[in-house]
Protein backbone atom coordinates (compact mmCIF):
# COMPACT_ATOMS: atom_id res chain seq x y z
CA UNK A 1 0.00 0.00 0.00
CA UNK A 2 1.24 3.48 -0.86
CA UNK A 3 0.76 5.26 2.45
CA UNK A 4 2.10 8.52 1.01
CA UNK A 5 -1.20 8.93 -0.82
CA UNK A 6 -3.20 8.61 2.40
CA UNK A 7 -1.26 10.79 4.83
CA UNK A 8 -1.90 14.50 5.30
CA UNK A 9 -0.14 16.19 2.33
CA UNK A 10 1.97 18.47 4.52
CA UNK A 11 3.61 15.40 6.10
CA UNK A 12 5.11 14.13 2.85
CA UNK A 13 8.11 16.44 3.02
CA UNK A 14 8.89 15.80 6.69
CA UNK A 15 12.06 14.10 7.85
CA UNK A 16 11.85 11.96 11.00
CA UNK A 17 14.01 13.05 13.90
CA UNK A 18 17.10 10.87 14.08
CA UNK A 19 18.54 10.65 17.59
CA UNK A 20 22.21 10.01 18.11
CA UNK A 21 23.61 6.52 18.49
CA UNK A 22 22.60 5.00 21.81
CA UNK A 23 24.92 3.21 24.20
CA UNK A 24 22.90 0.03 23.75
CA UNK A 25 23.21 0.09 19.95
CA UNK A 26 26.96 0.72 19.99
CA UNK A 27 27.42 -2.06 22.54
CA UNK A 28 25.47 -4.45 20.28
CA UNK A 29 27.37 -3.36 17.16
CA UNK A 30 30.89 -3.42 18.61
CA UNK A 31 30.78 -5.85 21.51
CA UNK A 32 32.53 -3.25 23.68
CA UNK A 33 31.67 -3.50 27.35
CA UNK A 34 32.36 0.14 28.25
CA UNK A 35 30.62 2.89 26.30
CA UNK A 36 30.97 6.65 26.85
CA UNK A 37 28.18 8.87 25.58
CA UNK A 38 29.07 12.47 24.69
CA UNK A 39 26.41 13.05 22.03
CA UNK A 40 23.05 14.13 23.47
CA UNK A 41 23.88 16.82 26.04
CA UNK A 42 22.43 14.81 28.91
CA UNK A 43 23.53 15.01 32.52
CA UNK A 44 26.52 12.67 33.01
CA UNK A 45 25.29 11.39 36.39
CA UNK A 46 22.04 9.66 37.43
CA UNK A 47 19.21 11.45 39.26
CA UNK A 48 19.62 11.97 42.98
CA UNK A 49 18.45 9.32 45.50
CA UNK A 50 15.58 11.64 46.44
CA UNK A 51 14.28 11.53 42.87
CA UNK A 52 14.57 7.74 42.73
CA UNK A 53 12.67 7.42 46.03
CA UNK A 54 9.88 9.74 44.86
CA UNK A 55 9.47 7.74 41.67
CA UNK A 56 9.30 4.46 43.60
CA UNK A 57 6.52 5.93 45.74
CA UNK A 58 4.66 7.11 42.63
CA UNK A 59 4.94 3.65 41.09
CA UNK A 60 2.57 2.33 43.76
CA UNK A 61 -0.15 4.50 42.20
CA UNK A 62 0.69 3.79 38.57
CA UNK A 63 -2.80 2.37 38.08
CA UNK A 64 -4.24 5.91 38.49
CA UNK A 65 -4.07 8.80 36.05
CA UNK A 66 -1.75 11.59 37.25
CA UNK A 67 -2.65 15.03 38.61
CA UNK A 68 -0.13 17.71 37.63
CA UNK A 69 -1.39 20.50 39.89
CA UNK A 70 1.02 19.87 42.77
CA UNK A 71 4.02 20.18 40.46
CA UNK A 72 2.57 23.27 38.77
CA UNK A 73 2.14 24.92 42.17
CA UNK A 74 5.67 24.00 43.29
CA UNK A 75 7.17 25.11 39.98
CA UNK A 76 5.29 28.39 40.22
CA UNK A 77 6.75 29.04 43.67
CA UNK A 78 10.23 28.12 42.43
CA UNK A 79 9.99 30.52 39.47
CA UNK A 80 7.89 33.17 41.24
CA UNK A 81 5.30 32.77 38.49
CA UNK A 82 1.56 32.08 39.04
CA UNK A 83 0.74 28.44 38.31
CA UNK A 84 -1.84 29.56 35.75
CA UNK A 85 1.03 30.81 33.58
CA UNK A 86 2.63 27.35 33.39
CA UNK A 87 2.07 24.37 31.13
CA UNK A 88 3.79 20.98 31.35
CA UNK A 89 4.81 18.78 28.46
CA UNK A 90 6.47 15.53 27.48
CA UNK A 91 9.75 17.42 27.36
CA UNK A 92 9.91 21.11 26.42
CA UNK A 93 9.96 20.07 22.76
CA UNK A 94 6.38 18.84 23.25
CA UNK A 95 5.37 22.31 24.45
CA UNK A 96 7.08 23.91 21.43
CA UNK A 97 5.39 21.53 18.99
CA UNK A 98 2.02 22.30 20.60
CA UNK A 99 2.65 26.04 20.26
CA UNK A 100 3.32 25.64 16.54
CA UNK A 101 0.18 23.51 16.11
CA UNK A 102 -1.90 26.10 17.95
CA UNK A 103 -0.65 29.33 16.38
CA UNK A 104 0.77 28.50 12.94
CA UNK A 105 -1.46 27.78 9.94
CA UNK A 106 -0.92 26.99 6.26
CA UNK A 107 -0.91 30.57 4.98
CA UNK A 108 1.52 31.77 7.68
CA UNK A 109 5.27 31.53 8.28
CA UNK A 110 7.72 31.08 11.15
CA UNK A 111 11.06 32.88 11.38
CA UNK A 112 14.01 30.72 12.44
CA UNK A 113 17.75 31.24 12.59
CA UNK A 114 19.83 29.47 9.98
CA UNK A 115 21.47 27.33 12.67
CA UNK A 116 18.57 27.05 15.10
CA UNK A 117 17.57 23.66 16.49
CA UNK A 118 17.13 21.29 13.54
CA UNK A 119 13.74 19.94 14.72
CA UNK A 120 11.97 23.32 14.43
CA UNK A 121 11.48 23.35 10.63
CA UNK A 122 9.73 19.99 10.75
CA UNK A 123 7.10 21.33 13.16
CA UNK A 124 6.43 24.23 10.80
CA UNK A 125 6.23 22.06 7.68
CA UNK A 126 3.82 19.73 9.48
CA UNK A 127 1.37 22.64 9.56
CA UNK A 128 1.86 23.31 5.86
CA UNK A 129 3.40 26.66 6.78
CA UNK A 130 6.57 28.30 5.47
CA UNK A 131 9.96 28.58 7.15
CA UNK A 132 11.75 31.92 6.75
CA UNK A 133 15.42 31.61 7.65
CA UNK A 134 17.45 34.48 9.05
CA UNK A 135 21.21 34.20 8.59
CA UNK A 136 22.90 33.31 11.85
CA UNK A 137 25.44 35.50 13.57
CA UNK A 138 28.86 34.74 15.01
CA UNK A 139 29.43 31.34 16.61
CA UNK A 140 26.31 30.10 14.78
CA UNK A 141 24.20 32.15 17.18
CA UNK A 142 21.23 34.43 16.54
CA UNK A 143 21.49 37.76 14.72
CA UNK A 144 18.67 39.79 16.25
CA UNK A 145 18.64 42.42 13.49
CA UNK A 146 18.31 39.73 10.81
CA UNK A 147 15.56 37.96 12.74
CA UNK A 148 13.56 41.18 12.92
CA UNK A 149 14.04 42.09 9.25
CA UNK A 150 12.95 38.57 8.20
CA UNK A 151 9.53 39.06 9.82
CA UNK A 152 6.71 40.01 7.47
CA UNK A 153 2.93 40.45 7.69
CA UNK A 154 2.39 36.68 7.49
CA UNK A 155 4.80 35.77 10.30
CA UNK A 156 3.10 34.04 13.24
CA UNK A 157 6.14 33.14 15.31
CA UNK A 158 9.85 33.68 15.89
CA UNK A 159 11.39 30.57 17.44
CA UNK A 160 14.89 30.74 18.93
CA UNK A 161 16.97 28.46 21.13
CA UNK A 162 19.22 30.28 23.59
CA UNK A 163 21.73 28.84 24.28
CA UNK A 164 21.61 27.19 20.88
CA UNK A 165 21.54 23.42 20.51
CA UNK A 166 24.34 23.62 17.96
CA UNK A 167 27.02 25.83 19.52
CA UNK A 168 25.74 26.83 22.97
CA UNK A 169 25.81 30.50 21.98
CA UNK A 170 23.33 32.51 24.07
CA UNK A 171 21.60 35.81 23.43
CA UNK A 172 22.84 38.59 25.69
CA UNK A 173 20.38 40.49 27.85
CA UNK A 174 20.75 43.47 25.51
CA UNK A 175 20.05 41.38 22.39
CA UNK A 176 16.99 39.74 23.89
CA UNK A 177 15.64 43.07 25.10
CA UNK A 178 16.09 44.57 21.62
CA UNK A 179 14.31 41.62 20.00
CA UNK A 180 11.33 41.93 22.34
CA UNK A 181 11.14 45.72 22.05
CA UNK A 182 10.94 45.66 18.25
CA UNK A 183 8.86 42.48 17.86
CA UNK A 184 5.52 43.23 16.14
CA UNK A 185 2.46 42.64 18.32
CA UNK A 186 1.08 40.00 15.94
CA UNK A 187 4.19 37.80 16.31
CA UNK A 188 4.77 35.27 19.10
CA UNK A 189 8.35 34.92 20.36
CA UNK A 190 9.15 31.43 21.65
CA UNK A 191 12.40 31.33 23.62
CA UNK A 192 13.66 27.76 24.02
CA UNK A 193 15.88 27.76 27.13
CA UNK A 194 16.72 24.08 27.47
CA UNK A 195 20.22 25.02 28.70
CA UNK A 196 19.27 28.04 30.83
CA UNK A 197 20.87 26.73 34.03
CA UNK A 198 24.32 26.53 32.40
CA UNK A 199 24.54 30.08 31.06
CA UNK A 200 27.29 32.53 31.97
CA UNK A 201 27.05 35.91 33.66
CA UNK A 202 26.23 37.99 30.57
CA UNK A 203 23.14 35.92 29.67
CA UNK A 204 19.67 37.32 30.43
CA UNK A 205 18.44 36.72 33.97
CA UNK A 206 14.92 36.03 35.23
CA UNK A 207 13.61 35.42 31.72
CA UNK A 208 10.81 33.43 33.35
CA UNK A 209 9.26 36.81 34.23
CA UNK A 210 9.12 37.98 30.60
CA UNK A 211 5.77 36.36 29.69
CA UNK A 212 4.13 38.17 32.62
CA UNK A 213 5.17 41.53 31.14
CA UNK A 214 4.98 40.62 27.44
CA UNK A 215 1.96 38.44 26.50
CA UNK A 216 3.48 37.55 23.11
CA UNK A 217 6.60 35.98 24.69
CA UNK A 218 6.75 32.31 25.71
CA UNK A 219 9.71 30.73 27.53
CA UNK A 220 10.23 26.95 27.52
CA UNK A 221 12.56 24.94 29.74
CA UNK A 222 13.26 21.31 30.50
CA UNK A 223 14.13 18.91 33.30
CA UNK A 224 16.26 16.91 30.83
CA UNK A 225 19.57 18.74 31.17
CA UNK A 226 20.53 20.35 34.50
CA UNK A 227 18.00 18.28 36.44
CA UNK A 228 19.23 15.03 34.91
CA UNK A 229 15.80 13.66 33.94
CA UNK A 230 16.12 13.24 30.16
CA UNK A 231 14.68 9.72 30.31
CA UNK A 232 11.52 10.89 32.09
CA UNK A 233 10.55 13.36 29.33
CA UNK A 234 9.23 16.39 31.19
CA UNK A 235 9.51 20.10 30.45
CA UNK A 236 7.41 23.21 30.78
CA UNK A 237 6.39 26.49 29.23
CA UNK A 238 5.82 29.89 30.82
CA UNK A 239 3.24 31.98 29.00
CA UNK A 240 0.25 34.28 29.24
CA UNK A 241 -2.61 32.46 30.99
CA UNK A 242 -4.96 33.14 28.06
CA UNK A 243 -2.46 31.63 25.63
CA UNK A 244 -2.19 28.51 27.77
CA UNK A 245 -5.97 28.19 27.69
CA UNK A 246 -5.83 27.89 23.91
CA UNK A 247 -2.84 25.57 24.07
CA UNK A 248 -4.71 23.17 26.33
CA UNK A 249 -7.47 22.76 23.75
CA UNK A 250 -5.23 20.75 21.43
CA UNK A 251 -3.20 18.81 23.98
CA UNK A 252 -3.95 15.17 24.84
CA UNK A 253 -5.15 14.32 28.34
CA UNK A 254 -2.41 13.50 30.86
CA UNK A 255 0.61 14.34 28.67
CA UNK A 256 3.10 13.76 31.54
CA UNK A 257 3.35 10.48 33.45
CA UNK A 258 2.92 10.12 37.21
CA UNK A 259 6.56 9.00 37.56
CA UNK A 260 7.82 12.04 35.64
CA UNK A 261 5.75 14.39 37.79
CA UNK A 262 7.09 12.81 40.98
CA UNK A 263 10.68 12.84 39.75
CA UNK A 264 10.52 16.48 38.65
CA UNK A 265 8.96 17.54 41.95
CA UNK A 266 11.74 15.85 43.94
CA UNK A 267 14.40 17.29 41.60
CA UNK A 268 13.13 20.82 42.25
CA UNK A 269 13.72 20.26 45.97
CA UNK A 270 17.25 18.91 45.51
CA UNK A 271 19.14 22.07 44.55
CA UNK A 272 22.48 20.58 45.59
CA UNK A 273 22.21 17.90 42.90
CA UNK A 274 21.35 20.46 40.21
CA UNK A 275 24.30 22.62 41.27
CA UNK A 276 26.54 19.53 41.11
CA UNK A 277 25.45 18.82 37.52
CA UNK A 278 25.95 22.47 36.53
CA UNK A 279 29.42 22.51 38.14
CA UNK A 280 30.38 19.31 36.29
CA UNK A 281 29.33 20.95 33.03
CA UNK A 282 31.23 24.18 33.60
CA UNK A 283 34.40 22.47 34.81
CA UNK A 284 34.28 19.83 32.09
CA UNK A 285 33.64 22.43 29.41
CA UNK A 286 36.74 24.32 30.52
CA UNK A 287 38.85 21.15 30.39
CA UNK A 288 37.60 20.31 26.89
CA UNK A 289 38.18 23.83 25.58
CA UNK A 290 41.73 23.93 26.96
CA UNK A 291 42.54 20.47 25.61
CA UNK A 292 41.16 21.21 22.14
CA UNK A 293 42.99 24.54 22.05
CA UNK A 294 46.21 22.68 22.84
CA UNK A 295 45.51 20.36 19.88
CA UNK A 296 45.04 23.40 17.60
CA UNK A 297 41.36 22.59 17.12
CA UNK A 298 39.02 25.55 16.70
CA UNK A 299 36.44 25.32 19.48
CA UNK A 300 33.44 27.57 20.10
CA UNK A 301 33.13 28.61 23.72
CA UNK A 302 29.39 28.38 24.33
CA UNK A 303 27.27 28.56 27.47
CA UNK A 304 25.82 25.07 27.72
CA UNK A 305 26.91 21.57 28.76
CA UNK A 306 28.83 20.84 25.56
CA UNK A 307 31.34 22.31 23.13
CA UNK A 308 31.32 22.54 19.34
CA UNK A 309 34.68 21.97 17.65
CA UNK A 310 35.84 22.27 14.06
CA UNK A 311 38.18 19.37 13.30
CA UNK A 312 38.56 20.29 9.64
CA UNK A 313 39.47 17.40 7.36
CA UNK A 314 40.18 15.22 10.39
CA UNK A 315 36.53 15.30 11.52
CA UNK A 316 35.42 12.00 10.01
CA UNK A 317 38.56 10.20 11.15
CA UNK A 318 38.16 11.52 14.69
CA UNK A 319 34.43 10.79 14.87
CA UNK A 320 34.74 7.24 13.55
CA UNK A 321 37.90 6.58 15.54
CA UNK A 322 36.22 7.61 18.76
CA UNK A 323 33.17 5.52 17.91
CA UNK A 324 35.31 2.43 17.34
CA UNK A 325 36.77 2.96 20.83
CA UNK A 326 33.35 3.32 22.46
CA UNK A 327 33.10 7.13 22.56
CA UNK A 328 29.87 8.50 21.06
CA UNK A 329 30.05 12.14 19.93
CA UNK A 330 27.74 14.04 17.57
CA UNK A 331 28.71 14.73 13.96
CA UNK A 332 27.00 17.90 12.75
CA UNK A 333 25.90 16.75 9.28
CA UNK A 334 22.27 17.62 10.12
CA UNK A 335 23.33 21.27 10.30
CA UNK A 336 25.39 21.13 7.11
CA UNK A 337 28.66 21.28 9.07
CA UNK A 338 30.56 18.09 8.16
CA UNK A 339 33.83 19.28 9.73
CA UNK A 340 32.26 19.98 13.13
CA UNK A 341 31.73 17.63 16.07
CA UNK A 342 29.66 18.48 19.14
CA UNK A 343 30.92 16.99 22.39
CA UNK A 344 28.81 16.84 25.55
CA UNK A 345 30.50 17.15 28.92
CA UNK A 346 30.88 13.94 30.92
CA UNK A 347 32.25 13.17 34.36
CA UNK A 348 35.88 14.23 35.03
CA UNK A 349 37.06 10.66 34.43
CA UNK A 350 35.10 10.39 31.17
CA UNK A 351 36.38 13.74 29.91
CA UNK A 352 39.96 12.78 30.73
CA UNK A 353 39.62 9.51 28.80
CA UNK A 354 38.02 11.28 25.84
CA UNK A 355 40.82 13.85 25.69
CA UNK A 356 43.41 11.05 25.71
CA UNK A 357 41.68 9.30 22.80
CA UNK A 358 41.41 12.53 20.78
CA UNK A 359 45.10 13.25 21.35
CA UNK A 360 45.93 9.78 20.07
CA UNK A 361 43.74 10.17 16.97
CA UNK A 362 45.15 13.60 16.14
CA UNK A 363 48.78 12.67 16.72
CA UNK A 364 50.76 13.31 13.51
CA UNK A 365 51.81 10.16 11.69
CA UNK A 366 55.61 10.07 11.36
CA UNK A 367 56.80 10.34 7.78
CA UNK A 368 58.61 7.28 6.48
CA UNK A 369 61.61 8.10 4.27
CA UNK A 370 63.15 5.16 2.44
CA UNK A 371 66.79 5.52 1.45
CA UNK A 372 68.44 3.46 -1.25
CA UNK A 373 72.21 3.30 -1.14
CA UNK A 374 74.09 3.93 -4.30
CA UNK A 375 71.50 6.27 -5.85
Amino acid sequence: MDWSQLVVPSLRSLNPYRPGITEEKLRRDTGLSEIFKFSSNEAPVPPSPAVAAAMRDALAQANRYPDAQDLLDKLGQHLRVPAGHLVLGNGSIDVIASLVRTFVSRERNVVLSEFGYCAYPEFVKEQGATVRLAASGRHFGHDVERLLTTIDSRTSMVLVDSPTNLSGHALTARELGYLIDYLPDHVLLVLDEAYAEFTDADAPRETEQLPLRHPNVVVTRTFSKAYGLAGLRIGYGIADAGLIGWLNRIRPPFPVSRMALAGASAALDDRAHVEHIVALARDGRRVLVDALDAMNIVVLKGSANFVLANFGRAARRVYEGLLARGFITRAMHAYGLPTHIRISVGTPREVEQLVTEMQHLLRPTPSVHATVEGL
